[in-house]
């Protein structure tokens, strides 16, 4: 009987793991890579009324560059970012999103089945 009382438990946590938006950087409207965890650093982040102003946010795990690259993509769409351009070609993939008066550069690479991800956030020139 103790594992159809567990069950409910894990179906539960299994929705709240589904869909429901992107998970966000911490007050802000800029997303995080689900899979990753919290980023390995976080510099020169200023945020404003929910919205990351400036700053540079940096993940790293194992993955595969493509599926993470596009999955970030469409978690920063569902957030208001727009894609201005975007390139993916051999263990490269760069992008540049605009939101208001700000843009984001990502830059993602890989190698050896790691993924390093950068996230750059500051004002549209």
């Amino acid at each position: 009987m103790g594992g159809m009382r567990a069950a409910p438990a894990l179906l539960a946590l299994a929705v709240a793991g589904c869909g429901g938006g992107a998970r966000v950087y911490p007050s802000t409207d800029v997303a995080e890579l689900k899979e990753f965890g919290n980023p390995r650093t976080a510099a020169g982040v200023q945020i404003d009324r929910g919205t990351m102003q400036n700053g540079t946010l940096e993940y790293a795990s194992q993955g595969d560059l493509v599926a993470v690259f596009r999955a970030y993509i469409a978690a920063m769409r569902d957030l208001g970012w727009q894609p201005r351009s975007e390139d993916i070609g051999g263990e490269k993939a760069t992008a540049a999103l605009i939101k208001d008066t700000r843009i984001c550069s990502l830059l993602f690479t890989q190698a050896e089945g790691k993924v390093r991800a950068v996230i750059k956030v500051g004002p549209a020139k």
